[in-house]
């Protein structure tokens, strides 16, 4: 760290003791109120501590590249959560961005995206977010070269409770822990709706460590409860329309089914179709077929009031997109550390909070890069 970087850093820090220290007893302290910029969201103190911010931050302008393993809604959703960081940060401390976005054809294009990261690198970017399909160790290799380039790599929305935290070669992955805070989360929502029995069909995604974490997740869940049994499986690979077949091809064999499960949330809503097809009954509150899946989509939060998808995990989108921009700030502008893994809550959507969760996020998605 540059002698520049660590003196911030020291200042920033003892101004942190300042405000939590005064914080503690306040009741005979005069009280100041200072008046957040239009449209600010986060609090980061007050105006005079956002002075000294602004004199760190003054002049830079961050290149960012967002690599996404396909186009879709989800991640449509990461890149608007990150526009109200970047605009918040903008404002309020006047840093500049140049952001990117560049996505392959579907989730298994993994050359496509390595072709990108390394386009990136050689461009000078300072920072570029990853979510991939791709192999670990060939992954963790690009990583590193970038690294050593001076392009930092913050991996998102990915599954780093498969691995061991000392070989992860990005500075950070900011996600969920998706055994525990998705599949786990699922497990138990059902369980508890259908009384502890019934018989499950999978619709999954392509064999890795996203689906093998989210299902055991699940499996544990269910584990206490015999009566909840797995009865078939089939690949969606996280497209609607797949999913949509798997499930078709499943409720054949078995239309007596009490859930079913789809790893992401378009394959749920593709088993949704496939259910309605056959003619057979979404689940009311008391009977019919669940169908719970996982992301927090506005397609899906629209199902779920209808009244066909049952649930989903609203698994955070919106906390990533945002935290993701914030760490590169803190880390490679004011000099910070930041955790290796930083997980972003997690909530189960049903009927009773989808008004909620789709307020925030129309948020994100009604928010424009400045």
């Amino acid at each position: 760290m540059s002698f520049k970087k660590l003196r911030w850093s020291i200042l920033f820090l003892s101004l942190f003791a300042i405000l939590t220290v005064s914080g503690c007893d306040n009741s005979s302290a005069p009280q100041e109120n200072y008046s957040l910029p239009s449209g600010s969201v986060y609090q980061w103190g007050d105006s005079h501590f956002e002075q000294f911010v602004r004199e760190a931050a003054n002049g830079t302008t961050l290149k960012i590249g967002f690599s996404p393993p396909a186009a879709s809604e989800h991640y449509d959703i990461f890149e608007h959560a990150a526009n109200t960081m970047m605009n918040e940060l903008s404002d309020r401390f006047g840093v500049k961005f140049e952001f990117q976005m560049a996505a392959p054809g579907n989730f298994q294009s993994v050359e496509s995206q390595v072709a990108t990261i390394e386009n990136w690198t050689s461009l000078g970017f300072d920072a570029i977010f990853v979510c991939t399909t791709g192999d670990f160790d060939s992954m963790n290799a690009v990583y590193e070269k970038a690294m050593k380039q001076g392009t930092m790599i913050y991996l998102f929305n990915m599954p780093a409770e498969m691995w061991d935290e000392n070989d992860l070669k990005a500075v950070s992955v900011i996600s969920y822990n998706n055994h525990y805070q998705a599949g786990y989360l699922v497990g138990q929502y059902a369980a508890e709706k259908l009384g502890g029995k019934g018989d499950i069909l999978l619709v999954w995604g392509l064999p890795g460590y996203f689906a093998t974490s989210r299902k055991n997740g699940f499996l544990e869940a269910i584990s206490k409860y015999p009566d909840m049994k797995i009865v078939g499986e089939q690949r969606g690979d996280y497209v609607r329309d797949k999913g949509m077949q798997a499930a078709e091809n499943l409720l054949q064999a078995h239309s007596n089914v009490d859930l079913i499960y789809g790893e992401n949330e378009e394959m749920a809503l593709g088993a949704v179709q496939a259910v309605e097809g056959r003619g057979l009954k979404l689940w009311d509150g008391k009977e019919g077929i669940m169908v719970i899946g996982a992301d927090g989509l506005k397609s899906g939060f629209e199902s779920i009031r209808q009244g066909k998808l049952t649930a989903t995990v609203d698994v955070g989108t919106v906390d990533m997109g945002r935290e993701l921009i914030k760490s590169v700030f803190m880390h490679q502008v004011l000099g910070f550390s930041i955790d290796k893994i930083q997980n972003v809550p997690t909530v189960i959507v049903d009927k009773d909070n989808v008004d909620m969760r789709e307020a925030y996020v129309d948020w994100a998605l009604g928010t424009k890069r400045k």
